[in-house]
Formats: structure tokens, C-alpha cells, sequence
């Protein structure tokens, strides 16, 4: 009997896997003129904190996530914000620079744009897939961290074969993140 392979991911990362996908298919179709930013919240407190999202959510008592400690909920911190006209808006770092995480935030999150020229991906031992990035125009990226220092990151190739994951793909972004969450800590 063969035994299967291990999953290459511990229950906490993919639960910070996963709240990467939300946020990117979130802001997958529409343009992204500057960076947005996300606080990631363990699901479990904010069902206990607000009854009355539980009940929308069905989240009472035997809901989807319920009982789940990890399940992360993004939200979404710059809805129905017009983007800043200033030169640095499509900044990410300089978008990180000004955040002010909620108390609830379990983490954080940024979507983005980067330009060909601001970006570099990690090379080494990146992820099988890497090298066939686009080069030579932009890439929408999103970038999550958690406080206790757990990174993933998704970078969309641009074409059906969707997004390459991993940790600290963009360790400038990556550490950029971890210092805004520990210094609201």
C-alpha cells in the first residue's frame, strides 16, 4: 500500500491560501488603479462578535464555517473609496505605509498592479510555473500575511492558466505587510 503524498500545506497556510483566492477573484475583473487592502479575520470571532452577521451568513450553530478556528474572512478595507490622485497611488509599499488594521484583523492582505519594472519574484526554489510569468507588462498580484508571520501570495500569469501561488513570492511586499501588522500589535 502506497501512502499519499503529504499536503504541502499546514492547515494555517491554507486557510491563508484560500482568503488569497477570495480577495483575487474578488478584484480579478475590475481595474485596479491602486493598491486594496484587506484585513483577514478568523471567521469563528466574527461570528461571535456580531450574532446578527451570523444569522445572515447561516453561520448559526452548524454553518459552513462555523467551527472552523482557521477559516480567514476578508474584508474588504478601501469599498467605495476612490483611489488617491497622487503619484505614489499605485504604490503598494507606500499604500502599507498609511494602513491602520482593525483590532479584528487576524492579518492582512493588499491587491495590486505592479508595473514590469517595480516587480521581481523570488527565484530561489520558486514555484514550479514561475518562469512562465508575462514579462513586459503588468501583473495583478495579492499578498497576505498573517501576525504570526505566515506569508502567501498569488500572482495572476495573465491567461486561463491562472495564478502562480506560493509564499513570500514578493518578499518586498511580503515584508512591507508583516511590519504594518506588527506594529498595530
Amino acid at each position: 500500500m502506497t501512502t499519499p503524498a503529504q499536503d504541502p500545506l499546514d492547515a494555517p497556510t491554507a486557510a491563508l491560501a484560500a482568503a488569497v483566492l477570495e480577495v483575487a477573484r474578488h478584484v480579478e475583473e475590475g481595474p485596479l488603479p491602486a493598491p486594496r487592502l484587506f484585513a483577514l479575520a478568523r471567521s469563528t470571532e466574527l461570528v461571535a462578535a456580531s450574532p446578527a452577521l451570523a444569522a445572515l451568513l447561516g453561520a448559526e450553530g452548524e454553518g459552513a464555517n462555523a467551527h472552523d478556528d482557521l477559516h480567514l474572512t476578508p474584508i474588504d478595507l478601501d469599498e467605495g473609496e476612490s483611489p488617491a490622485a497622487a503619484p505614489s497611488a499605485s504604490d503598494p509599499l507606500a499604500a502599507l505605509e498609511s494602513v491602520q488594521w482593525p483590532d479584528l484583523a487576524a492579518g492582512g492582505a493588499i491587491a495590486c498592479e505592479l508595473a514590469p519594472s517595480a516587480w521581481s519574484v523570488r527565484e530561489s526554489g520558486a514555484p514550479a510555473g514561475s518562469a512562465g510569468l508575462p514579462t513586459g507588462r503588468q501583473l495583478r498580484v495579492v499578498v497576505a500575511a498573517l501576525t504570526d508571520g505566515t506569508t502567501w501570495s498569488a500572482v495572476h500569469r495573465g491567461d486561463e492558466d491562472g495564478y502562480v501561488l506560493g509564499a513570500a513570492l514578493l518578499p518586498e511586499i511580503s515584508e512591507a505587510l508583516l511590519q504594518t501588522l506588527h506594529q498595530g500589535a
